[in-house]
């Protein structure tokens, strides 16, 4: 089978197609990974097909010329701001795609808006949309956390309220300029643009795993949770093993903070909180800080400390006490199959829906990233430290996750539809 798969944004948006292109070329079929040109390095250096898709652009300079990790504003800020001007050249480019390449199926990302248009004006080619967290999908039957301020176990009243709210927001935000748009390709206009994207495709993955949210009624048609993908490599910019096996065999554990490949670059004074907290333990850290970024002012001289601008959360997540991340999908996957307790501080998107599931599975605790002080970080850290709980809850979710392959199971349903 030919596949073409479409993704835009960080990281976090490409590592799973990456995996699921892999899955695929494993089985014996043909896979091109479409996307941004700047992760044309990386994917070509894993030995995958590449196609440029849009201009390039780096997420580090989108981040810190946009408001994309802010807890209210990012949302609308990638919709409206980043993804909307894009859409009738990528919209083009993904058409001559579909004429050169022949696909027997398109895989996209939800978010990339004129995938589905792309594949409607060349024939109707098959369509399989890949949902990285539960959020996309808007079930009003699962406990969905969808703004900062939300209990991590939000009443059913409040999650419907919740999606009616946001609903209307996207729509007003993007429906009028797509549909405006589709009128220009002789398409009929369309209501709840992301959300079709996530739910109206031939074939609807999400690919997260069952421990985190089992299927349930309301969840799109023709739909499966594949579990996790696991792809975290970056042979472009990652510290090299060596190195960090040498600091993490130096002493006791220690705890790993992370911001992922976004937050990372709109850190404030995450990490200065995290030397301070760290030191108030007497706990050796390691901080994942992010390319070309300092290291945080108050660093200490100390071989108990080490600062890396990249290291797959697959090797490093396991060897930690604890692990300190922002939530995202790709991270809390990593996270919860380490068996390591997590200390979860959500900046914006998913990441509140993805904390609260892990703080319900007792397999770590939430602490709001615009709430992170010293003292606040010190004792939820204290409490990861010492309470079994947590200990059990993160051990239970290691054994759980321990076979899962959400990369083959995604491949298999893609080729079988």
């Amino acid at each position: 089978m030919n596949v073409l798969l479409l993704t835009v944004g960080s990281h976090g948006d490409v590592h799973p197609f990456m995996d699921i292109a892999a899955a695929l070329q494993r089985a014996g079929h043909t896979a091109t990974l479409a996307t941004n040109p700047h992760y044309q390095p990386q994917i070509q250096g894993s030995g995958l097909a590449f196609a440029a898709l849009g201009a390039p652009m780096d997420i580090r300079d989108v981040i810190r010329e946009q408001p994309v990790m802010d807890s209210v504003r990012g949302p609308l800020t990638v919709m409206r701001t980043l993804l909307l001007p894009e859409v009738p050249a990528l919209v083009q480019r993904m058409r001559e795609l579909i004429r050169e390449l022949k696909p027997d199926v398109v895989v996209h990302h939800p978010i990339l808006f004129g995938a589905p248009w792309a594949c409607e004006l060349e024939g109707g080619v098959r369509t399989v949309s890949v949902s990285p967290s539960p959020l996309l999908w808007g079930n009003p039957n699962d406990a969905l956390v969808m703004q900062p301020l939300r209990s991590p176990n939000p009443s059913r009243l409040g999650v419907r309220v919740d999606l009616a709210v946001g609903g209307f927001v996207l729509r007003w935000a993007l429906d009028p300029a797509l549909n405006r748009m589709r009128r220009e390709l002789g398409l009929p206009p369309l209501r709840g643009h992301l959300s079709r994207g996530a739910t109206q495709a031939d074939l609807n993955l999400g690919i997260w795993s069952p421990l985190l949210r089992g299927p349930l009624e309301g969840d799109p048609r023709n739909a499966c949770i594949t579990g996790f993908t696991w792809h975290d490599r970056d042979h472009t910019q990652e510290t090299p093993d060596a190195e960090l096996q040498a600091f993490l065999n130096a002493g006791e554990p220690p705890i790993v903070f992370a911001l992922g490949s976004t937050g990372v670059h709109a850190p404030g004074a995450f990490f200065e909180h995290a030397v301070q907290a760290s030191q108030r333990l007497g706990a050796r850290a390691l901080l994942v800080v992010g390319r070309q970024q300092p290291a945080p002012r108050n660093m200490p001289a100390d071989a108990r400390f080490k600062a890396v601008a990249y290291a797959p959360f697959s090797t490093v997540f396991p060897r930690a006490s604890v692990v300190v991340h922002h939530g995202g999908a790709g991270t809390t996957a990593q996270a919860l199959r380490s068996g390591r307790p997590a200390l979860v501080t959500p900046m914006a998107h998913d990441q509140f829906d993805n904390a609260a599931r892990v703080q319900r599975l007792q397999a770590g605790h939430m602490l709001r990233f615009k709430q992170v002080t010293t003292p606040r970080m010190t004792d939820a850290l204290q409490r990861l430290l010492t309470e079994q709980t947590y200990q059990r809850g993160a051990a239970r979710m290691a054994e759980g996750l321990a076979n899962e392959d959400g990369a083959r199971v995604a491949a298999s349903r893609i080729v079988s539809g």
